[in-house]
């Protein structure tokens, strides 16, 4: 997403944004075992009359690592250098107001998952080449039978509790990428050490296998939108095969993944010591892609699998919550579970905003009975801002509480949902518009009636 500043001092319209053109796109990758190495190349054209300022905000996933980001204008290259924030931040300032051309890159403050590029001076006319590499470790999925690739390509709107609306990142102010014109490219390359198939639940994907050491892996049409993420599946030979590969010399990368039996852990009495709480966002922008909808089955599907005795509680969110229950659980009976299906199938996308900061601050105000472990199920599409305070408070919950999160529809903000999982020592899982939701929710639960390790 790229558009124009406008208070920047190059531009002359200050009463809209003003969007530059995308020309192209194109994503190239390498993935070898669990890592990936990706190089992103966008061109930029400025249609205006005047020089104008123009910012560029991208997603990239939360563990990933940028190692190097370039800007070409005809003929010249510009580099990026690492430096303090503030001191490149003045740097760019200074240039700008001597007339110079300039670039700076930045992660975003409120969210881990989305960087900022400026480009200072883009003159009519010209075309800009950004080009941005990064490295980043991959997810094993389903029960580590399945390596997954992402390539996030959608920012949406995330909703920013001081202005009390739905801002962009870096409070710009775009619009979905379903309307934008311009298409992407894909061409990725999979080491075949220890692959049997390729596939792709977001795309129409050619493999080609002719290259002796690789597979090739393309979009099978040529007009591809950026409407969702990119997601490219490596189901493996031998999910509990452990690896190393050294990556060149003095750096080897190490994976390994235990069987069942290393993992084994009593589990008496767990259900009787289980809270089950779901804090369900019923904001207004989970209406988009019927979001709604799969929150709703798959709560359905979690009230009918609960163990009986276990506690329990449904938390609905948005510009407030709303607790079914007065108490902050209650005994999962017959009673008690009617009341929670009458509530799942009325649940609406009525609510507003996405504060999702106020529901896990009041249940970090009320910890757990003493020899109770507290499961949070957070079914949400993620648009917010703040993600920094929330996972910070997660952090503080970790030693009692978990969190298995869901990130509905095409572009939840992977930061938080990852986040949030890995703060508590839960698990993710992202689910697509018009999925089945049955197989997360059986492996989720299963997860959250298991003991688990805390690091202190």
């Amino acid at each position: 997403m790229l558009r124009i500043k406008k208070d920047s001092p190059f531009s002359t319209r200050h009463s809209e944004e003003q969007y530059v053109p995308l020309k192209n796109i194109r994503v190239e990758a390498y993935i070898k075992s669990f890592a990936a190495n990706v190089t992103i190349k966008q061109i930029f054209r400025n249609d205006e009359t005047k020089p104008i300022e123009a910012v560029y905000c991208f997603p990239i996933e939360e563990q990933a690592a940028i190692y190097s980001f370039t800007a070409r204008i005809d003929d010249r290259e510009i580099v990026a250098q690492l430096k303090e924030k503030k001191e490149a931040q003045q740097e760019y300032t200074d240039a700008l107001q001597q007339g110079h051309g300039a670039y700076l890159l930045e992660q975003d403050e409120k969210s881990q998952d989305n960087f900022v590029i400026n480009v200072g001076a883009l003159l009519p006319g010209k075309e800009c080449h950004i080009s941005i590499s990064y490295v980043s470790e991959l997810d094993l999925v389903e029960n580590g039978s399945k390596i997954r690739f992402v390539i996030p390509t959608t920012i949406a709107p995330r909703y920013n509790p001081n202005v009390g609306d739905i801002s962009s990142p870096a409070g710009t102010t775009s619009k979905y990428v379903q309307t934008a014109p311009y298409t992407i490219e894909f061409h990725c390359q999979v080491e075949k050490a220890n692959v049997s198939r390729i596939s792709s639940s977001s795309h129409p994907i050619q493999i080609g296998v002719d290259q002796e050491n690789v597979f090739v892996v393309d979009f099978s049409q040529t007009n591809t939108h950026l409407d969702r993420d990119i997601l490219v599946d490596i189901e493996l030979i031998d999910n509990r095969s452990n690896t190393i590969v050294a990556i060149e010399q003095g750096a080897v990368m190490v994976s390994f993944t235990p069987t069942e039996q290393d993992c084994q852990r009593a589990m008496n009495n767990v259900e009787a010591t289980n809270e089950f709480i779901f804090v369900v966002d019923c904001s207004g922008s989970m209406e988009d892609e019927k979001k709604i909808g799969l929150a709703r089955e798959a709560m359905l599907l979690f009230l009918k699998s609960l163990p009986v005795n276990c506690h329990f509680n449904i938390i609905r969110f948005g510009s407030n919550h709303e607790a079914l229950f007065k108490e902050i659980t209650v005994t999962y009976n017959e009673n008690n579970a009617q009341k929670a299906e009458e509530l799942i199938n009325k649940m609406r996308a009525d609510l507003g905003g996405t504060e999702l900061l106020r529901p896990l601050k009041w249940l970090e105000e009320h910890s757990p009975e003493q020899g109770r472990a507290r499961q949070i199920f957070l079914l949400t599409d993620g648009e917010i801002s703040n993600v920094n305070k929330v996972l910070d408070l997660c952090r503080s919950m970790a030693t009692s509480t978990r969190i298995f999160s869901f990130g509905l529809g095409h572009s939840p903000s992977r930061s938080l949902v990852k986040g949030l999982a890995r703060a508590t020592n839960g698990r993710f899982v992202f689910i697509p518009p018009n999925s089945s939701v049955d197989v997360h929710v059986g492996e989720h639960l299963q997860q959250a009636l298991q003991s688990w390790i805390t690091d202190h």
